[in-house]
Order: C-alpha cells, then structure tokens, then sequence
C-alpha cells in the first residue's frame, strides 16, 4: 500500500521539476543552498512549498511541511537515501489526520460492541425474569385476572428496559467518549439539519473551528493523561458555555469534538459579529484556566499550567460562496489558519476574498 503512495509523491516530484514552476527568487534560492538542477529534489521541494495552499490539509499539517522542508534545505543531503526517507515523513504527515480518525473511530466502536453486549447480558436476564415471572403465575392456579396482570407488570418492564438501553445507545453513538461533548458524527448530523434550516429561512448559522495551540508540544511536555485532561477541560467549557447560552437567552450552541485538539460550535441565528465576540469570551475563559497535575496519590506536582486555543469563525449566508456545510466549515477553517499564522491565542474571522 505504502509503495503506490511513495510513486505518486515522486511523481508530483518530477512533474514540479519539469515544469520549472519556480519564481527568479526560488530557484536562487533552490540554487545557493545546492539543490541540484533538473532533478526530482527540485521537484520535490517546491511541491512540499506549495503545500501551504491546499485547503485539505490543516495547519498542523501545513506547518509540520513546511519544517521538513526547511530541516532538509538545512542538511543539504540530496541522496537517493533521504530523497526517500523525506518522501516517507512528508507521507506520515499527509496521513497523520487519517489515522488519528481511524483510530478514535476504532475506539468508540470498541466502546459501542461492549456495551452492546453488557446490553444482550441484561436483556437475557431480564428474559430468563420475565419466563419465570410468567410461569410462576401460571403454575400457581390463581385469579385468572391477577395472573394477567403479573405477567403484563413483566412485559411492561422488559420494554421499559429496552427503551432506555435503546436511548443510551444512541446516546453514546454521539458521544465523544473522552470528552462528554457531542462527536464528529453528532455534528454532522446537526449542522446537516442547521444549515438546511439557515438557507430556507434565510437566517444567520455561524460556526467556530477551536484548536489548543500546540498541542503535540503540550502532550510531549505534560504526557498524553494531562493531554487528555486539556481537552476535557475544553469540552467541559465549551458545553458550559452552550448551557449558560441556552438558560439565559435560548441560544441554540452547539459544540461538538471535531477531532483530535479540534472542536467545532454551531451557533444557529447568530451572526459574525457576535459570534467573534462569544469566541472572544470563550478564549478567554479556556486561556484562564489553570491544571493541576497531580500524581496517583493526589499530590500536587505542578500547577499553573495554562493552554490556550485559536478559534476561526465564519458565517454561512455572508461567507460562502455556495450556503453548503463544506464551504462553511471550510471558511471557518481559514479563519483558524489565519488565527495560527498570526501568532496564536486569538480569534479570527473568515476574511471573504474581493472579486477582481
């Protein structure tokens, strides 16, 4: 699987080389750290710039490219040997997003066949009760009427069971296991139904993509547990915040983990301007925080630690061009890019584009 891949990258090589897509500048460039002529390196070098312009990839993506590219002008080795080994970790950086998905999708599967099958346990005892309710009040000759009424008492139980083992299933099936928050599928489910709604009734849908600023960093400093604890810690802000929404005004917000540090907010029938300024809040609420660590017997390690998120907004009818869930969230995504590029910690809104 991995060769095909590996083709396809130098394949993209050549073709950028044998294009000579480079300004005077860049190959100057290319030319005085020795970057040799007509060759695939060339080629290759100026694909993995151009990188930064591919809306697909996120920012961590754009920016870990960019630092393979600056690491292999750096070491000036143009062999066949890290031809092949840049070729790899550019391929690792491609897939990363792909493969965390795979991953957190593995695991809430996991967690959906487990309880499936606590589910058939309880079901199966609650069917074994049920015969031997039944039979019992059968075998006991009584009141035709009351032997009835055992067994209907039975039945209505075993179906009240099964309801609300239906409701947690489906509850859990939209739910971020880590986080408590809504997941991907959850989100699409609802901005699916928000942005319909939006273009019928031509009322304003906002939406905010939130990324913990460096996050890979912070897991690498802090470990994977405090990690973990930095995004629940986001969930649990982002849900609060919808609920003190929902209690005060009857705003309708909705957060949701996006994936891996990412999170996502639909804010149905708010427009731009206030939804920057409810990100603003947000922002500051998450960069207020302080961790505790703590280790497994309660005591205090470190404190004070502190994150913080750089959050893109957008808005659907003023925003896009096309009123559709791509073009929105694909908006809100260049206004984090935007957030990141500028230093970080900040909010940023959807900058439209002046026709020509």
């Amino acid at each position: 699987m991995s060769i095909p891949v590996v083709n396809k990258e130098t394949d993209r090589a050549r073709s950028a080389a044998a294009s000579g897509v480079c300004s005077d500048s860049v190959c100057a460039m290319l030319d005085r750290v020795g970057v040799p002529r007509d060759s695939k390196w060339r080629g290759l070098i100026l694909y993995m710039r151009s990188i930064k312009n591919y809306d697909f990839l996120d920012n961590d993506q754009k920016e870990q490219t960019q630092a393979l590219v600056m690491e292999v002008l750096r070491a000036k080795d143009f062999s066949e040997e890290k031809f092949q080994e840049v070729i790899k970790a550019n391929r690792q950086i491609l897939s990363a997003p792909w493969n965390r998905a795979l991953t957190r999708t593995l695991t809430e599967t996991a967690a959906l066949v487990q309880e499936f099958q606590d589910t058939l346990f309880r079901h199966k005892g609650g069917v074994q009760k049920l015969e031997s309710v039944t039979v019992e009040a059968v075998e006991s000759g009584g009141d035709v009427d009351r032997m009835l009424g055992t067994i209907r008492r039975g039945f209505k139980e075993m179906a009240t069971m099964i309801e609300e083992d239906a409701e947690k299933m489906v509850a859990m099936s939209l739910t971020d296991g880590l986080t408590g928050i809504h997941n991907r599928r959850a989100f699409d489910a609802h901005i699916g139904r928000a942005v319909a709604r939006a273009v019928a009734e031509r009322r304003p849908l906002s939406l905010f993509m939130c990324d913990i600023d460096h996050f890979k960093r912070f897991n690498d400093e802090h470990g994977h547990r405090i990690g973990d604890q930095a995004l629940v810690v986001v969930g649990s802000i982002l849900k609060g915040f919808a609920e003190e929404m929902k209690q005060l005004e009857d705003r309708d917000i909705f957060p949701a983990r996006y994936g891996g540090e990412e999170f996502t907010v639909a804010l149905a029938d708010i427009e731009k301007d206030e939804a920057e300024e409810l990100a603003e809040i947000i922002r500051r609420k998450i960069e207020r925080y302080n961790f505790v660590i703590r280790d497994p017997d309660g005591q205090i390690l470190a404190s004070g630690i502190k994150i913080n998120v750089s959050i893109g907004v957008a808005e659907l009818l003023t925003d896009c061009p096309v009123a559709d869930i791509d073009h929105l969230v694909d908006a809100a995504d260049k206004g984090l890019y935007l957030a990141k590029s500028s230093g970080r910690n900040q909010v940023r809104a959807y900058i439209k584009p002046q026709a020509s």
